[in-house]
């Protein structure tokens, strides 16, 4: 089963906070990874669903992959 775009990026990004006092901040991070990434409509709503391609080798062959190049940072007020 595909995971929803956003829940991937949710995961993704979850593991790069940092513990509460360690004193390490994170201000910006960049992430450049292969997803499959396909559409789906769930009623009247479209969905984006996106993955590492985790069967790619195994499966013998290679199912289309994009490329994410995602760069967040913190913005001062």
């Amino acid at each position: 089963m595909r995971t929803e775009l956003a829940d991937t990026l949710l995961q993704l990004f979850e593991g790069i906070g940092t513990a509460p006092g360690s004193g390490l901040v994170v201000t910006e991070v960049e992430v450049v990874m292969p997803l499959e990434v396909s559409a789906a409509t769930r009623g009247e709503e479209l969905v984006f669903l996106a993955q590492p391609p985790h069967s790619r080798w195994e499966a013998g062959f290679l199912p289309p992959v994009q490329r994410l190049h995602l760069k967040l940072a913190l913005e001062e007020r």
